[in-house]
This record gives C-alpha cells, sequence and structure tokens, in this order.
C-alpha cells in the first residue's frame, strides 16, 4: 500500500530533522513524474522550522509533492532570486562533498545492495586512512542507493583560500580518481548493478533524511560507517526507519583542510562550473537494463518550465547533427558528437598544455575501460575536423571510444534531465541547422562561431521554441539537394 506523504511528514520527529538538515539549503520538492518545485513566488523554496515541511507538502499537492531535496550549498542568504543567481558566487557559506552509489535498476535492490555497502566502505576507507578525513564522513541511504558525504563543515582555513564549490568538488573527485580501479572491480563483481558519480555541481540538490523515496515506500535514513557492516536496506522502511540522528551532524572544524588542499592540488579548480559535471568521475558498466533503454528513452522528462541543459550537451546535439546531415549516419553521429564535445572542453579549459588529462577526460565519458591500441586507431577527417576512429567505427579521443550509449547516457539524458524530451531537441537541432548553408556545416571556425556560440546559452529559446514555431520541413532529401 502506498504511503500518503501527507500522513508521513505530519510526524513531528519527521519535520524536525528535516528542518535541521534543510535549513539553510535551498529546499525542492518532487512528485510523481518528476514534477518538481523550487521557488515560492519569486523566492527560492526553503524550510527554516518544523512545521514548514508539511506546509510545502501541502502547498504543493496539485504536483503530488513527495520527496525533499536541499542545495548540496549552505547559503548566507536565501531571500530574493539574485541570492542564487547573479550573487551566487558571494552567497555560498559551505558545500557538501558527495559521491553517489546508485543501484541502476530499482527491482535489484536485493542483489546489489552489499556491493553499495562495499563501496562505500572502500571509499570512506580511503578518506580516513590515507587523508586523515574520518570524523566528519556520514552515508545516506535513500533506498536505492547511498551516498558518501563529508561534513560541509570538516572545511575551514580552506574556505578563505578556495570557493566552498571548488572544495567540494576536489574533494569527492580525487577520492574516486585514487580507487578507480578498485571501484570498477566492485562494480564488475556485481555484475554491474551499479553505477558510482561524484554529482557535485552547481546548486545540486540531495536527498535529504527521512524524506521519502522518489517512487518506492522507503526513507532516506543517515548512518555512520561504523553502522555499515549492520546496515540492512529495511532499516529504510517508513513504519519505523533506523535512522541514526547524530551522523549527519558529526564533524571535526578544519579536519578535511589538508585533504581538501591536496585534492585542488592534484585535481584543480574547475573554471566554469557548467563544465562540472562534464568533468566528474562516473564509474560503471554498461548495465542489462541500460543496454535495452537507451537512456533518452529510459528517463522521463520533467514537466513544467524546461531549463537550460549546459554547453556540453549542446555542443554534444549540434555536433552530432551537424555530422548526420553531413553524412546521414545516426549512430556515427552519436559517436562525433560526444567526441567533439570532449575536445572543445578540453581544449577551451584545460589547452595543449595538460594532454595528459585528456585520457581522464575522455574515460570520464564511457563505460569502457581498456584504451584503444594506437595501432588500431585511424584517421578520418569530417568537416574539416579531423578524429581518429577505431576499427569498430567510433571516433576516439584520448585513447577511448565515444560510442553511441555513451551519448545516451551523457549527453541525451542531459536533456532529459532539463525537462526537454530528447526526441524533441533533437528534432529541433535538425531544423535549426538546416537554416545554414552546407559551407557553414563543412567549416569548423564558422560552426563554432555562427552556429554553436549564438544559441549554447539559450537553447531553449533559440532552437527549441523556434523550431515550433516554424512550419515542418518536406524532407531531408530536398534540403541537402537544395544546399549543394
Amino acid at each position: 500500500m502506498t504511503i500518503s506523504p501527507l500522513a508521513y511528514y505530519s510526524r513531528h520527529e519527521v519535520q524536525r530533522e528535516m528542518a535541521d538538515f534543510l535549513r539553510g539549503r535551498w529546499a525542492a520538492v518532487e512528485g510523481p513524474g518528476k514534477k518538481w518545485a523550487r521557488w515560492l513566488g519569486p523566492r527560492p523554496l526553503v524550510v527554516r522550522e518544523p512545521r514548514d515541511v508539511l506546509e510545502i507538502v501541502r502547498r504543493f499537492q496539485s504536483i503530488g509533492a513527495r520527496s525533499f531535496y536541499g542545495t548540496i550549498e549552505v547559503y548566507r542568504r536565501l531571500e530574493a532570486r539574485s541570492d542564487v543567481e547573479e550573487g551566487y558566487e558571494e552567497n555560498v557559506a559551505y558545500a557538501t562533498p558527495f559521491i553517489d552509489v546508485d543501484i541502476i535498476d530499482e527491482q535489484r535492490i536485493g542483489d546489489a545492495w552489499r556491493c553499495v555497502v562495499e563501496i562505500a566502505r572502500m571509499i570512506y576507507e580511503q578518506l580516513c586512512r590515507e587523508h586523515g578525513v574520518c570524523s566528519s564522513v556520514y552515508m545516506l541511504w535513500s533506498g536505492a542507493g547511498m551516498h558518501i558525504r563529508i561534513h560541509e563543515r570538516a572545511f575551514r582555513d580552506i574556505l578563505g583560500e578556495a570557493h566552498p564549490l571548488d572544495v567540494a568538488f576536489a574533494a569527492a573527485e580525487l577520492v574516486l580518481e585514487e580507487l578507480e580501479p578498485e571501484i570498477l572491480r566492485a562494480v564488475h563483481g556485481c555484475g554491474g548493478l551499479v553505477k558510482v558519480e561524484n554529482l557535485v555541481a552547481a546548486k545540486r540538490v540531495f536527498t535529504a533524511p527521512l524524506s521519502l523515496h522518489r517512487r518506492l515506500d522507503r526513507v532516506a535514513v543517515a548512518l555512520s560507517p561504523k553502522e555499515l557492516d549492520s546496515f540492512n536496506p529495511d532499516w529504510s522502511l517508513p513504519a519505523r526507519p533506523h535512522h541514526n540522528p547524530d551522523a549527519w551532524r558529526s564533524y571535526v572544524e578544519g579536519e578535511a583542510d589538508d585533504y581538501a588542499r591536496e585534492a585542488l592540488r592534484r585535481i584543480g579548480k574547475v573554471k566554469k562550473r557548467a563544465l562540472m559535471e562534464a568533468r566528474a568521475a562516473k564509474i560503471g558498466l554498461p548495465s542489462m537494463l541500460e543496454a535495452a533503454i537507451p537512456a533518452a528513452a529510459a528517463a522521463p522528462t520533467a514537466p513544467g518550465e524546461p531549463r537550460e541543459p549546459g554547453r556540453f550537451p549542446v555542443m554534444a546535439l549540434l555536433q552530432a547533427a551537424r555530422y548526420y546531415l553531413l553524412t546521414g549516419d545516426l549512430e556515427k553521429a552519436k559517436s562525433w558528437g560526444l567526441n567533439r564535445a570532449i575536445f572543445y572542453a578540453w581544449a577551451k579549459y584545460y589547452g595543449p598544455a595538460r594532454r595528459p588529462r585528456l585520457a581522464a577526460e575522455a574515460r570520464r565519458y564511457s563505460t569502457r575501460a581498456a584504451t584503444v591500441p594506437e595501432d588500431e586507431l585511424r584517421w578520418e577527417e569530417v568537416g574539416g575536423e579531423k578524429a581518429q576512429v577505431s576499427s569498430r567505427g567510433w571516433y576516439v579521443i584520448g585513447g577511448v571510444e565515444q560510442r553511441p550509449e555513451d551519448f545516451d547516457r551523457h549527453v541525451a539524458r542531459k536533456f532529459e534531465e532539463a525537462g526537454i524530451g530528447f526526441q524533441e531537441a533533437w528534432r529541433a537541432a535538425l531544423e535549426y541547422l538546416k537554416q545554414f548553408p552546407r559551407s557553414v556545416l563543412r567549416d569548423p571556425q564558422r560552426f563554432y562561431r555562427e552556429v554553436y556560440e549564438p544559441v549554447r546559452d539559450r537553447f531553449i529559446e533559440k532552437v527549441l521554441r523556434r523550431a515550433k514555431e516554424q512550419p515542418k520541413t518536406t524532407g531531408l532529401d530536398r534540403w541537402l539537394k537544395r544546399k549543394e
């Protein structure tokens, strides 16, 4: 029987715990079908007092408000839109590093949860034994996966040297970089049922303790590293959740400063916030579920007002559409689109001096761990740009293949998560590119300057909406002939 959110959030102990955690964070609620609310009129949605929890559920009954989230950032003030938009950088006091160990198929929780615990323990032990961050780490079981979080107040002096978001990103990234081979072996060992990701990014939200799961009749419970050995998924049953309220409150101020300095030295700062997701580590294998269902089809579109998907997905989409219009090969278009997006992101933000990082950047977008040997590669030119091609026909950068399924996971899914159906985005991109002569599509400099730059931050307005307003074209073949 499905639990009633109104009845569940009427519990005073639930309200108190969630209010304590969400205070200072920009809150969000989600209902069935990925219906979200993050604003209360012109102001960011906030939870300041326990009673606010139930009031928000009542206010947003129209979307079936069920799950509560808060930003990884703790803000100095949350009174106006400007506090989280143009005033964002100066308004962030802290940011919580977190790593997501997610079970890909919620029907396989019983088969995969021990693997999740193993990986969580591995990450904690690396943080504690190698870096001395022992007392400020906690876990949160969401109902179908687990977060490993470092308490934001474990960072003190370092926040006078770097922005909290840069600190959080580097802190999450370094431990995954150090443990990648071990984590990958663990993922292999459980048949690829889990994936591990650094999800730190600007304004990212994560689950609040004791929140209901978005789909399952489970609640999020916090636990300390010492409780991993005794953990069982039944701890998240909503009737009597086994939740440790001290776990997420425990920290030693400044304990993680030295680790953060080392992480920033080795990982570096992300020059553009939009590039954080592009750089973040993603460790996993193609599961049977993901192989059978493309990410674009599997991820439901969030109804309501869509948001900009970001520069990286827009570049990848437009490059894929460009390739498709020039060659007619859809699968290779996906490979090309992801390949070029990685190349331009690396070239712009790192440049030739950071060439050794290119392979690492490319691996973040591939579920194929092996590097393609140099003697199996050939060069191919498309539209004035050269790229390496593997013997299987996929484009390669940094020795790593970019396959269609990688595009689905890292590009198509980003549009879906932004509330834009990928098929709709794909059709709109094709319509947009058809406005340009083939000479522009064949020239990489003109393509970047005339096609990509004008829409990279305004995809919804300049591509998606205009495509809806324009009459449908009568066919690709006629367009190709007309533009010759």
